[in-house]
């Protein structure tokens, strides 16, 4: 069933061309079904199929030191005959890193006029209940949860055992995060108590209150699940659900899913699973899409199909939602890096040779953004919303940019002035009032710009340990990706 409507966005708004060049594209595999369970206790990894030791991936840079993964025994096998055994996973009991989350305001923070406010469906007077963003602190093997309108870290969590190392997020119409780990998992937390689960037999949802009361792995009861992946793992990308009544708007979601991959060898799995339980439902081998470091960022389009790009030269690689088949689709520009699909199901690549461009799955044709000379592209992440693309540029001059999805044509670029101390922008992503948010990696040791559009002014949230997050972290390409109710 394709999806219908309701704006959660992260903030849950209680419901009230020319120069194309045509691309070849490449059907490979079949689907692989893997018969393994997931498990509500992220203290056990679940294991599917025959445990193997996982290929040792190649250095990135851009994360937290290097990437050297090396391979761990108890990981799914790429071929998914039926495991029955569980892996226990390590209790990480070391001393919390004392980080404080600080807002510095520049200018104005006020509401945007490009608030993205979903479908008007006038369930409950379109108040925000809640609105995060979800940033990885890669080297500290946590994630933080910053309420988007205070600009205050408001949780923090570890991702997994010792070493995790997490990196991509993406956040559920409900507000749930999913995030990978480079070790080789993919673990869940709610975004509230009330979606969170009692394990322990004490009163109340026992979880993290702040940057400075990170719970032990397997202690917080709003950590929901970890399921183990093959080493290097990166994309995540949650689908939209069904509604609980195709007839009522503000009945919910249920039945959200998440996609994930891992390389293996010169290719990469693709996989599918229980957004609930974490259990692997389904999976597909793609011949040829390691590039070194697997598929490296991923994306839903309106069909809740995966799309992602392999690092370093493509190619593209699409899996059909419904059928599990995968396609590549050979990338005619340069080299690949930041990824995204637009609401119009376009994906959008840019790389370390500073181009952008964009693919068309309808014209199955590729385009060539247009974009100044003197703004070279190095996308580390990229977000769209409203018809507009945000791009977190590393090359100098560093800063946000701002790209037309339609025409594939440069707005602007936000630099230094506003930006004041930029120095490793790592990904963008915009909340429900319409704030673009920038991750910065190495500022004051790590943080994030909360840029306004309207006022044109930034500010700083601080207090992050080496953030490497450059993904949905706030939902709000989801939700531009659900069609409204008929």
């Amino acid at each position: 069933m394709r999806l219908v409507s309701l704006s959660v966005l992260l903030a849950l708004a209680a419901c009230g061309d020319s120069g194309t060049t045509t691309l070849g594209s490449e059907a490979t595999g079949t689907t692989q079904l893997p018969p393994g369970t997931g498990t509500d206790d992220p203290t056990v990894t679940p294991t599917t199929g025959t445990p193997t030791t996982g290929t040792p991936g190649t250095s990135d840079t851009g994360g937290s030191g290097t990437e050297a993964m090396t391979g761990s025994t108890g990981n799914p096998g790429t071929t998914g005959t039926a495991g029955t055994g569980t892996s226990t996973g390590a209790t990480s009991t070391g001393a919390v890193i004392d980080t404080t989350t600080t807002s510095t305001t520049t200018g104005d923070s006020s509401t945007t006029g490009n608030v993205d406010t979903g479908v008007d469906t006038d369930c409950g007077g379109g108040d925000i209940q809640f609105s995060f963003i979800w940033i990885s602190n890669s080297p500290e093997g946590t994630v933080s949860k910053i309420d988007t309108e205070t600009l205050v870290e408001v949780a923090r969590y570890r991702t997994g055992p010792q070493g995790s190392d997490p990196s991509r997020t993406s956040v559920n119409l409900k507000g749930d995060v999913a995030v990978t780990n480079r070790d080789g998992s993919i673990t869940k937390i709610g975004a509230i108590d009330d979606q969170c689960k009692e394990k322990n037999g004490q009163p109340g949802i026992q979880t993290s209150s702040g940057p400075n009361d990170v719970l032990a792995w397997g202690a917080d009861e709003c950590v929901l699940w970890n399921t183990a992946l093959l080493p290097a793992s990166r994309p995540a990308a949650w689908t939209s659900g069904e509604l609980i009544d195709p007839q009522n708007p503000c009945s919910g979601f249920t039945g959200e899913k998440v996609w994930t991959s891992a390389p293996t060898g010169n290719d990469a799995n693709v996989y599918l699973l229980d957004g609930e339980t974490g259990a692997i439902l389904d999976q597909v081998l793609v011949p040829g899409a390691n590039g070194g470091l697997g598929i490296y960022g991923g994306a839903v389009d309106q069909n809740n199909d995966f799309w992602g790009v392999t690092y370093s030269a493509g190619p593209l690689v699409h899996v059909d939602y419904d059928t599990m088949m995968a396609e590549t689709i050979p990338l005619p520009i340069g080299s690949a890096y930041g990824f995204t699909v637009d609401a119009k199901g376009r994906s959008w690549v840019g790389g370390w040779d500073g181009n952008l461009q964009r693919y068309d799955p309808a014209t199955k044709t590729g385009q060539k953004a247009n974009i100044p000379a003197q703004y070279p592209v190095l996308s580390r992440g990229m977000n769209d919303t409203n018809g507009e693309l945000w791009i977190a540029a590393l090359f100098e001059p560093q800063g946000l940019m701002r790209v037309d999805t339609d025409t594939a044509t440069f707005i602007e670029h936000i630099g230094a002035a506003t930006l004041v101390g930029i120095q490793e922008p790592t990904g963008a992503s915009v909340d429900v009032q319409g704030k673009v948010w920038l991750v910065d990696q190495s500022k004051n040791g790590g943080g994030a710009f909360v840029y306004n559009p309207k006022t044109k002014t930034a500010d700083w949230v601080g207090g992050l340990n080496g953030p490497y997050t450059y993904s949905d972290m706030t939902e709000g390409m989801l939700d531009d990706r659900i069609v409204p109710i008929s």
